[in-house]
């Protein structure tokens, strides 16, 4: 799941231009997903729980909170997205003045550019699940023990102020989230295609001066 802002006007008992959400669900057998997209004037975690009613199974989002309730459901397992843990550390780097190729982000930022390669290799070899979940296992878990190793330390001496840190925090916090993709071959290491499901709204509200509602 995923979500973003639009501004609406002519919405029946709200000022104009005022701030909603859309929010999309991408799932359904792997060979025949299906998306469904649901206006909502409040990013209340009422939404998901609302869209999700009766589901069980697996659950990727990103960090927002407002999926937690639906996250701690029985019979939901809740993966989080590496793409926008990965994200958070490009921020740092981006606003790094200097050599933007070294440093504590960009070090991250190159091993999770590993478990990518890994997912492409996958690909590549046509892994059916069970070899998917044996690569990971092998080549994939030695990498993320040692990132979860290297994040554990550099937390411990990093400012708590500093964008770097917020960035270390944000990802421990979503660890055990970010790792249960390691247990299914069907399972990703990002939410990517619910975001780019949603992706035309997001540059839509770019574009479009606002939205109206009818």
């Amino acid at each position: 799941m995923d979500e973003t802002t639009i501004h609406v006007l002519g919405e029946p008992g709200r000022a104009n231009p005022t701030k909603s959400d859309m929010w999309v669900c991408r799932g359904g057998p792997p060979d025949r997903p299906g998306v469904i997209f649901r206006y909502d004037p409040s990013r209340s975690g009422r939404v998901p729980v609302e869209l999700l009613r009766g589901y069980w199974g697996y659950l990727q989002t990103d960090g927002y909170i407002g999926y937690q309730a639906v996250g701690e459901r029985p019979g939901i397992g809740q993966l989080g997205c590496r793409a926008h843990a990965r994200r958070t550390f490009v921020e740092v780097v981006k606003g790094t003045k200097g050599a933007p190729k070294t440093g504590v982000a960009q070090e991250v930022i190159d091993r999770i550019g590993q478990l990518y390669d890994l997912e492409r290799r996958a690909v590549h070899d046509n892994l059916d699940r069970d070899g998917v979940v044996a690569l990971r296992e092998r080549e994939a878990k030695p990498v993320l023990d040692n990132l979860k190793e290297f994040l554990d330390r550099r937390e411990k001496t990093t400012p708590p102020r500093r964008l770097l840190r917020k960035a270390i925090g944000y990802t421990l916090h979503l660890w055990p989230r970010l790792t249960v993709y390691l247990q299914k071959g069907f399972l990703r290491l990002d939410n990517n295609l619910a975001e780019n499901a949603i992706r035309p709204f997001a540059v839509g509200r770019k574009n479009w001066l606002y939205t109206c509602y009818s």
